[in-house]
């Protein structure tokens, strides 16, 4: 919870400083208030080699010391860590666009709402592609040299195969996945199984980054011919990342919090750990997702649990699937209506460079569940 609150200021802070530094900004976390404002003062300037200042209200308490710290030494991750986040909410509310909780945000505060309070499959799911979405953004500005302590991964060099060499500039997911989890993780406080879980789930999110990486080759040769390929390893798409996530939310494993007392032989050195609730279920993988509750009814609003339920949500009539009227809407039925939409169509390329398109009206059904 403190993370997201924490990444959103930041995200805030961004869109501050991209707008000449003016104005304040702050978000409220359980009683303490997150803000990044204009006005200096002594101790609490961030500032990178291009003397442009980020500069802090202590009174705001936007970021701890050791966040400061890491800002300092890597000027221009401040809008890497934004971009990423905005990639995240994207593609959260992409996977579940047709799912009962279909990511729902707000431009309040607690943007997530009160589903990242909870330790259900959902919050899992909120904290890992977050936590992806930063490592992407870094591990791809540091190889386009937006970041100034970081640059392309070279430790792939040299001879890789018998008609091509490892060269050009590879993604470098190591800094990111080392930066994601010393600032996005720091932020996690106490020994309980929430916290656990937290980082569980930020670190599934930033391996699945690592590990869905991918080579991308250039030919080399005359007239086009591809005698040797210069290979470098490429970031996947945030797609990609987000498909891998939503297999994992599916699957994720229900965990309690394990102690002293457990037999598993590879945890004994550790009393803190996480365990299956089910004993007779396997181990779940450092991938996995894992959480401790059930998933709140998502039917029907409750201010309590902050659901907003699917009362008015667009369905398909036809599908038997989760985006069916029968089961998004939870049985209650659905009204159909006719709305008239226009688009563009018989667009036409006009060299150079014009494309002209009419607008071109028809009339659908809309299917919305009561």
């Amino acid at each position: 919870m403190r993370v997201l609150a924490l990444l959103l200021a930041v995200k805030a802070a961004c869109v501050l400083l991209v707008s000449s530094l003016t104005g304040t900004v702050a978000v409220n976390n359980s009683g303490r208030w997150w803000g990044i404002v204009n006005v200096a003062s002594s101790g609490n300037l961030l500032t990178n080699s291009k003397n442009v200042q980020l500069v802090l209200d202590p009174s705001l308490a936007l970021l701890s010391r050791r966040q400061r710290k890491l800002i300092r030494q890597n000027p221009g991750i401040l809008h890497a860590i934004a971009a990423g986040l905005h990639t995240a909410i994207k593609e959260c509310k992409w996977q579940f666009r047709n799912r009962r909780w279909n990511c729902p945000t707000t431009h309040s505060p607690n943007v997530f709402g009160k589903i990242v309070n909870r330790g259900c499959r959902e919050t899992a799911f909120v904290f890992a592609i977050t936590s992806a979405g930063v490592t992407h953004a870094v591990a791809r500005s540091c190889s386009e040299g937006a970041i100034e302590s970081c640059t392309c991964d070279y430790r792939r060099r040299g001879p890789g195969g018998p008609d091509w060499h490892w060269g050009g500039c590879s993604d470098n997911v190591e800094f990111g996945r080392m930066f994601g989890r010393e600032f996005v993780d720091s932020s996690e406080r106490g020994r309980d199984l929430r916290y656990l879980t937290n980082l569980h789930n930020n670190e599934a999110g930033r391996m699945t980054v690592a590990s869905e990486m991918q080579q991308e080759c250039k030919c080399h040769g005359m007239s086009g011919s591809c005698t040797v390929r210069t290979c470098w390893m490429r970031l996947p798409s945030f797609r990609v990342v987000g498909d891998f996530l939503k297999d994992r939310f599916d699957g994720a494993s229900r965990v309690v919090y394990a102690n002293k007392g457990s037999n598993r032989a590879s945890h004994r050195a550790d009393p803190r750990h996480l365990e299956p609730e089910n004993p007779a279920h396997k181990l779940h993988s450092a991938r996995d997702l894992v959480y401790f509750e059930k998933s709140p009814n998502f039917c029907s609003y409750n201010g309590k649990t902050g659901t907003h339920g699917t009362s008015g949500r667009t369905c398909n009539s036809s599908s038997p699937a989760l985006d069916g009227c029968e089961l998004l809407c939870c049985g209650r039925g659905y009204k159909t209506r006719m709305e008239q939409v226009t688009e563009r169509c018989h667009c036409t390329f006009h060299w150079c460079c014009h494309v002209s398109c009419l607008n071109c009206t028809s009339t659908q059904t809309v299917h919305q569940c009561l």
